[in-house]
């Protein structure tokens, strides 16, 4: 299982240095604030899924609950943004979210 980071609200912890460290306005305060501002603490962006063309997959989430569990092989995937596939027997278009890799 992949270690998830602690994801933490920027200005909640500047704020609560503040608070604990009277003087706080300092060169570390600056340090810190310039540190946010370039994005140093940002999270990993998500890796796409790799899913692709000829995959088997495997539905795993669906507002048709009679849905979840089939298998369907992906005919093809959106250029853009919000990515979906289309597969060969289930109608529309499927949010790469909602389908897995089947190993079967």
């Amino acid at each position: 299982m992949d270690k998830q980071p602690k994801l933490i609200d920027a200005d909640k912890l500047l704020e609560w240095m503040s608070k604990q460290y009277i003087g706080f306005t300092n060169m570390f305060e600056h340090q810190i604030k310039a540190k946010i501002a370039d994005g140093d603490f940002d999270p990993d962006p998500l890796p796409l899924p790799t899913i692709k063309p000829g995959d088997k997959v495997r539905i795993i989430d669906a507002m048709e609950h009679s849905f979840i569990g089939k298998e369907d092989i992906v005919t093809s995937i959106s250029g853009s943004a919000p990515y979906s596939a289309r597969l060969k027997e289930s109608l529309g278009d499927w949010p790469l979210s909602s389908l897995e890799v089947s190993h079967d």
